[in-house]
């Protein structure tokens, strides 16, 4: 469990200088999680919270630890999101946030959550360093941001359990994304 705190406030180290709070009304602080996919770890940062009465999830930083980089990202962006949408919907505190026991079963019922306010609008990445628990640096990559600019993927995320095949089925279906452009040469993290 300490290592668990440990590598936790190491990991928001590594982000204090990207996110300082959620949108207001949301979480207070944003929750840093990592996964692997693939050969590769990524850690991410995210806030959730309610909006006009739907619950709602903004990614606001993905981190790529080395030896993968963000091409690794840019080459798989769709499965990485997934990936990171299920372990956000799967972690319990959401779980029963979204007002379930567990995730419901295919196809009977759906968990629904709104992605808002996490298009990073970026143009590569920016290779920096975290601490693990025990204070050693260890190399990851970072978005880097063009701007600012208040984003939103506008994608409504259905999630189940399919118990035959053993997974959970992830849907995403965008309006398109809402927001001001992402000028050239930088592009989304909505794009695929």
């Amino acid at each position: 469990m300490k290592k668990l705190f440990l590598l936790t406030a190491a990991l928001a180290i590594v982000f204090a200088n990207v996110v300082l709070a959620c949108p207001p009304g949301w979480t207070e602080y944003p929750e840093v999680e990592t996964i692997t996919v693939g050969n590769c770890s990524y850690q991410f940062i995210y806030c959730y919270g309610i909006v006009n009465g739907l619950h709602s999830v903004s990614i606001s930083q993905i981190a790529v630890i080395s030896p993968c980089t963000g091409e690794d990202f840019d080459q798989d962006a769709q499965k990485v999101t997934d990936a990171i949408l299920i372990k956000i919907a799967t972690t319990p505190f959401i779980t029963e946030w979204a007002g379930y026991e567990t995730i419901p079963v295919c196809p009977g019922d759906l968990m629904c959550l709104l992605r808002m306010y996490d298009a990073i609008c970026y143009d590569g990445w920016v290779a920096t360093s975290s601490l693990d628990p025990l204070g050693t640096d260890f190399p990851v990559q970072v978005m880097n941001k063009c701007d600012e600019s208040e984003r939103c993927c506008n994608e409504t995320v259905t999630i189940c359990y399919d118990e035959i095949n053993n997974e959970y089925v992830i849907t995403r279906l965008g309006g398109g994304m809402m927001g001001p452009d992402c000028k050239e040469p930088c592009h989304t993290n909505c794009e695929y």
